[in-house]
């Protein structure tokens, strides 16, 4: 009995011991398989890297140094704080025309050293002491006592001197760009026809003008611009 149980043991180590070989013996040959792979992979690349280091840079060709060349000689933008500005030419301004009446305001006076009383109506009736009637007032009246000094208001040159019924003596003077009537002077006049006269320079003496003896001694002082009378208040200083 004893040796039929060890022949029994005997069989099944020998079968175990085939069994370990057979594994081992595989499991060497992946071994070796697997290393013997590596060292095959570790030289192609070693011999793939020692190529590419040997192997020299292709030279530039002729087109590419000429590309090269002309962008070498290319020269470098200027800095903008380098840039200099070209000076602009001075413009001077010129003075603005001013309109006529504008401009004779400046060098127009009083032909009086009074206060103007009673004004320009324009196109609007007033009442007419002397007359007792509505009318329109074309000037302006100029407080001034009997005799004394009629003055140009401006330089000029005496159109006319003669008498009017309602406007008693009257001279007439073109001024720049305008005519001053100036009524109710005295008869006997320091100017005539085409003088010239300054501005200030006396022109007569202060008498009457018949249609306004109602009123308080003055000269009555039209302006005339293209063959209107305007308000002499535009003109005056």
């Amino acid at each position: 009995m004893k040796n039929k149980l060890f022949g029994q043991l005997g069989d099944k180590m020998k079968g175990n011991r085939l069994i370990l070989f057979l594994v081992a013996a595989i499991g060497f040959a992946g071994f070796y398989t697997y290393e013997t792979i590596k060292s095959i992979n570790t030289q192609l690349q070693n011999q793939r890297l020692q190529k590419v280091e040997e192997t020299p840079s292709p030279a530039p060709t002729e087109e590419v140094q000429d590309v090269q060349q002309e962008q070498d000689n290319i020269p470098l933008p200027a800095s903008p704080s380098v840039v200099q500005k070209q000076p602009q030419a001075d413009v001077q301004a010129q003075p603005e025309q001013q309109p006529v009446e504008e401009t004779a305001a400046q060098q127009f006076v009083l032909p009086v050293n009074g206060k103007i009383f009673f004004a320009f109506s324009g196109d609007e009736l007033v009442y007419n002491r002397t007359l007792e009637d509505w009318r329109t007032h074309n000037g302006v009246d100029i407080s001034a006592p009997p005799n004394d000094p009629v003055k140009a208001g401006a330089k000029g040159t005496v159109k006319a001197v003669y008498e009017d019924g309602m406007l008693g003596t009257v001279v007439e003077i073109d001024h720049d760009g305008f005519t001053a009537r100036y009524c109710g002077l005295n008869s006997s006049t320091f100017v005539k026809e085409g003088d010239s006269v300054t501005q200030g320079q006396s022109i007569g003496s202060v008498g009457e003008t018949p249609l306004e003896v109602a009123e308080e001694s003055h000269i009555h002082l039209e302006i005339i611009k293209d063959g209107k009378t305007i308000n002499p208040d535009k003109i005056l200083k």
